[in-house]
């Protein structure tokens, strides 16, 4: 039942929402986009830091500068696209309201695929860099030098205005109602394009911790040192592992700011993009891909319940439930360190080479 404990949780959280008579399928499509868009920073967090040893404390650098590809450049670029003499930042609910009247279905999902592909390429590029600290520190101070990268894309955004508005933030292009139109298809449109993308990046991911990258990964997450013995370059290693989780957190921002349909700096802080990765990562299992999986689910449910039942929690509690989330989340924590250090569903012991038997070659 414990790999299973985060899908049951979200049956029953479906469940409760249908018998207390609130709006299931808006739960449903909701939620959908919330665990596609955790499910890819989590796989990217679980890449780096159990997967490869990188001790990542700033995922939130990525997920943000996703995010500023869809309020800081693809509105530039639907503008030039269209011939539109906007300014899309500095006249942006002007340049917002001409793009939601022009921008055709085809050219929406072409602005959209090329908005992944840029947030790939940006979080990736990212990656690359935040990996030369780890050339010469040690995991304890390599863990610090990444928390404070984390605030270098809050910062930046919140005082260069011409990125994404700075203080006042932007609203993001019109891209989901310009390929699904507005109301009920707008959300299933999002729920459907998130989920697809989380699909076929967990497919990915799964595949790429079972192959030899995955395995030398986790030999250089044991012992860098034997990885150079065994002829491969351990900084190259941890950049290509901070390269592929940079691009799937990017995509993850960028979606994430189409689904919300705007970009506020503020967003991005360390609590929602770095800390609740590592507490989803700490309760599925450091290491196991379907781990993450459920401890996203349970994330999640907690998360969204509370939000949805904070009035009549708050009653019963006698105080803010903003602060029973942060309590809640602290506690679960410390349960499944106690009784499950391994946790939700643990890690499977994968060999160095892959070993055929005979008369399989």
């Amino acid at each position: 039942m414990r790999r299973y404990a985060g899908v049951l949780a979200y049956i029953a959280s479906v469940l409760v929402i249908w018998a207390t008579g609130r709006d299931v399928n808006s739960y449903m499509l909701t939620t959908a986009v919330d665990i596609s868009i955790y499910v890819l920073i989590t796989l990217s967090l679980n890449l780096e830091a159990d997967i490869a040893g990188i001790p990542n404390f700033g995922r939130v650098l990525t997920v943000a500068f996703g995010a500023y590809i869809a309020g800081g450049v693809l509105g530039r670029i639907a503008l030039w696209a269209l011939g539109l003499n906007y300014d899309y930042v500095a006249d942006n609910p002007t340049a917002a309201s001409a793009l939601s009247k022009t921008l055709t279905p085809p050219m929406a999902a072409l602005l959209l695929l090329a908005g992944l592909f840029l947030a790939g390429i940006v979080g990736a590029a990212i990656g690359v860099a935040s990996s030369f600290p780890a050339r010469r520190l040690t995991a304890d101070y390599l863990a610090i030098t990444l928390l404070a990268f984390g605030d270098v894309a809050y910062y930046i955004g919140l005082n260069y205005e011409p990125l994404v508005g700075g203080t006042l933030g932007v609203s993001a292009p019109p891209i989901y109602e310009g390929i699904f139109g507005g109301g009920v298809m707008r959300a299933v449109g999002a729920a459907l394009v998130s989920a697809s993308v989380a699909t076929a990046t967990y497919v990915l991911f799964t595949r790429l911790d079972k192959s030899p990258f995955g395995r030398i990964l986790r030999v250089h997450r044991e012992d860098p040192e034997l990885v150079s013995m065994l002829g491969r370059d351990p900084a190259a290693l941890r950049g290509w592992a901070m390269a592929i989780g940079g691009a799937a957190s990017a995509v993850a921002g960028l979606l994430y700011a189409l689904h919300v349909g705007a970009v506020h700096p503020r967003c991005f802080e360390r609590i929602n993009f770095t800390f609740y990765p590592w507490l989803i990562v700490v309760m599925g299992d450091m290491g196991s891909n379907r781990g993450v999986l459920e401890g996203v689910f349970i994330f999640i449910v907690i998360y969204r319940l509370l939000d949805m039942y904070k009035y009549e929690v708050g009653n019963v509690v006698g105080f803010d439930p903003v602060w029973l989330g942060y309590i809640l989340f602290g506690a679960l924590a410390m349960l499944v360190i106690v009784t499950m250090p391994r946790g939700v569903v643990p890690e499977e012991a994968k060999p160095l080479i892959e070993i055929k038997r005979r008369g399989e070659e």
